[in-house]
């Protein structure tokens, strides 16, 4: 485990001691067969290097210091309680001991394992040295008695109340700790990414946070649909979404670097990925996790950006990825430059005031313009797009020959296919 200075160790605050009936075997505590405290601490200590493998790296002052230390409350504690007092003070160094773990990264299981290999260490030398004294007497003392059964069975209960004892205090001050450690992590990470798109980062601002900023970032703009429980009556929406959003940034959290600044809600948002820690490729299996992980078919359209750009790149990233999502397209990873010219015909001008109008007559027929919609977001496939309109085929032709008759522009044509999906693009981006 992690080096942690006694010194270091917030004061514990001292509390009165309570008493109970302690372990006894033969008339004698189970604890006067231990052998002294700091002597069983530092064999201990010695087995935590052979054993626990995390022990092995560190420095010797640390096994020697702060370990043996911690080691020495945790054996010093399990005996008050086998002897029937618990000590508040030495449950607080222990908290405390935790906290500093978690601070500096120790893994909880190695924490853990450490406990239970001291406590089976401690446990076999108490009953093999009672056994031994219990062989050293006469033969006619030497049966155990009725009590000593019954000490047996409470001290069971006891040696198991040890354990929980000292697992409730790690466990429950590493989380604390930990969960401080992320708020302070998350705080950070919403700094730096809302100074990046709001392009005022500085050198300044990244040590405070303690992240570094890269040269240039993939700015992704996410858009997660809502869960099919969200619609569930049953259910709350609110709790159904942010369950959805916790199993995203997780999924975010192990698919992607520590650097990876993100700002997202239940809807979406936007993901900052420095360009030297993910390429391109990487992106889309990057989306197939967080789908997976939302149980929902995440949109996300992307650029690249050096620092000073991402607040342009965020903005228009964000337009493309609103234009995907009003078109209905399927679900994916577009790219700025693939889309470059459906991005010009949503800009504001005539070009786009003239291409709405070609829709116009099909203002009357709305079954026409879902047909046209939906056929030119499934490629043209009119089987696919049959079986979304629960329609026949035939059907499907049926309509594009109606589009042709009243728009003038034929949708199994090439130049008339290129202007009505034009058409298309203009009019339902900028519809109410």
């Amino acid at each position: 485990m992690a080096s942690t200075s006694p010194a270091d160790l917030p004061p514990a605050e001292s509390a009165p001691t309570r008493r109970r009936a302690g372990l006894q075997l033969s008339g004698q505590p189970i604890s006067s067969s231990l052998p002294d405290v700091r002597s069983l601490s530092r064999q201990m200590v010695g087995h935590f290097v052979e054993n626990v493998a995390p022990c092995r790296t560190l420095p010797g002052d640390a096994l020697h210091g702060d370990v043996t230390t911690i080691t020495r409350t945790c054996l010093e504690l399990a005996l008050s309680l086998l002897d029937g007092r618990d000590i508040p003070d030495k449950t607080k160094h222990l908290e405390n001991a935790a906290a500093a773990w978690a601070r500096e990264g120790v893994p909880i299981d190695t924490i853990h394992h450490a406990i239970h290999e001291g406590f089976k260490i401690g446990f076999d030398l108490a009953v093999t040295n009672t056994t031994a004294g219990i062989a050293g007497q006469d033969p006619g003392e030497q049966a155990l008695t009725e009590a000593d059964y019954t000490n047996l069975l409470t001290g069971t209960r006891l040696l198991v109340e040890i354990l929980d004892t000292m697992t409730t205090a790690v466990s429950g001050a590493y989380v604390r700790e930990l969960r401080s450690a992320v708020s302070e992590h998350h705080n950070a990470v919403h700094t730096l990414t809302s100074a990046l798109l709001a392009g005022h980062p500085t050198s300044t601002m990244a040590r405070e946070c303690g992240i570094e900023i890269a040269d240039a970032y993939h700015v992704l703009a996410l858009h997660i649909p809502p869960h099919p429980d969200q619609r569930n009556p049953h259910l709350n929406p609110t709790i159904v979404a942010r369950r959805k959003l916790r199993r995203v940034q997780t999924a975010l959290a192990t698919g992607t670097t520590a650097t990876t600044l993100s700002l997202l809600s239940t809807g979406g948002g936007t993901l900052l990925i420095p360009t030297t820690r993910s390429s391109t490729g990487h992106l889309d299996t990057l989306l197939a996790h967080l789908s997976r992980a939302g149980q929902v078919p995440i949109t996300a359209a992307t650029t690249t950006a050096s620092p000073e750009g991402i607040p342009t790149a965020a903005e228009q990233t964000h337009q493309l990825l609103d234009m995907v999502t009003r078109l209905d397209w399927a679900p994916a990873l577009y790219r700025f430059d693939d889309l470059a010219l459906e991005y010009q015909l949503t800009r504001p001008g005539p070009g786009r005031d003239h291409l709405r109008t070609l829709l116009a007559p099909l203002d009357h027929h709305p079954e026409l313009l879902t047909t046209l919609q939906t056929h030119i977001a499934n490629n043209l496939n009119r089987q696919r797009t049959a079986r979304l309109l629960h329609i026949h085929t035939n059907t499907v032709d049926y309509r594009l020959k109606r589009i042709a008759q009243l728009t003038g522009l034929d949708p199994t044509q090439t130049n008339g296919l290129w202007y009505l999906r034009s058409a298309l693009i203009a009019r339902t981006y900028t519809a109410s």
